[in-house]
């Protein structure tokens, strides 16, 4: 769960951008906006990327920490951790959703679970 000093000064290097769209990422079931990926990075650290937009799409989904996931121990600790290791990267600054995006997120969560 620890990012390498080549991937902290990724994460720390990527700039905001409040007017990127997200995607929805199908197998983590959670919104992801273009500024939060960065171009280079170790596989552990981008594992780490994968949880922390795990832990902020439940989150957006008002999942209480002590519900996140199998282990919500961990996602609770990978949070933490981020926030004080890289309190900068960019997601961390889209805790609330917008309405269009909250829409975005229900309408891609039907979709992923075939409610129509």
């Amino acid at each position: 769960m620890r990012l390498t000093p080549t991937d902290r000064v990724a994460l720390q290097e990527l700039v905001f951008d409040p007017g990127s769209e997200p995607s929805f990422e199908l197998m983590k079931a959670c919104l992801v906006w273009p500024d939060e990926r960065p171009a280079r990075i170790s596989k552990e650290g981008y594992e780490l990327i994968g949880d922390l937009w795990i832990a902020r799409g439940y989150l957006h989904r008002d999942v209480p920490p002590e519900q996140w996931g199998l282990d919500p121990a961990y996602f609770q600790a990978v949070w933490s951790y981020a926030l004080l290791d890289v309190p900068g990267w960019p997601g961390f600054r889209r805790l609330e959703l917008s309405e269009a995006d909250r829409a975005y997120l229900v309408r891609s969560l039907k979709a992923d679970t075939g409610d129509y």
